[in-house]
């Protein structure tokens, strides 16, 4: 398994301590965006190409890829994660953000999401934070579309 060092660094402040927390954090961002019963197109390709911006390898992008999200658990992946740290929002903020490629936030998704808060150790009201900051970053990169159209 394997990814970009700077560019993780980078995003998250630090790396993680073993390829395995690398594939969990990936799998539970997966489980989360796929709550809703399926993982359309436009989710997994966000999904790929976040994992991209991060460099990671082929074989960490196949690894979660052919994971099967619908028999997983959260308590699994997440149970190694330091509680209410900046890499504990930064995937709820990542989950949230590829669960929204599709145009649809699903309720299934967002409780996802709040039970991963739980288990993470982030409150109610920063993950409702970290939901709205997602909604504002998303309603300006439609306003910058709109104002600043790209020619064909």
């Amino acid at each position: 398994m394997g990814y970009d060092a700077s560019a993780v660094k980078s995003r998250y402040g630090r790396l993680p301590k073993t390829d395995d927390q690398t594939l969990n954090y990936a799998k539970a961002v997966k489980l989360i965006v796929g709550a809703d019963g399926k993982i359309p197109a436009a989710e997994a390709q966000a999904l790929r190409k976040g994992l991209g911006r991060l460099g990671a390898t082929q074989d960490l992008i196949d690894e979660v890829d052919k994971f099967d999200h619908t028999s997983a658990k959260l308590e699994d992946l997440l149970g190694s994660m330091t509680k209410g740290g900046v890499r504990a929002r930064m995937l709820l903020r990542d989950a949230i953000e590829i669960s929204r490629a599709d145009g649809h936030y699903a309720d299934e998704e967002r409780a996802a999401a709040a039970r991963a808060a739980q288990l993470l150790g982030v409150d109610a009201s920063t993950l409702k934070s970290i939901e709205a900051l997602v909604e504002m970053e998303h309603a300006v990169a439609s306003l910058r579309k709109a104002l600043f159209p790209k020619k064909a």
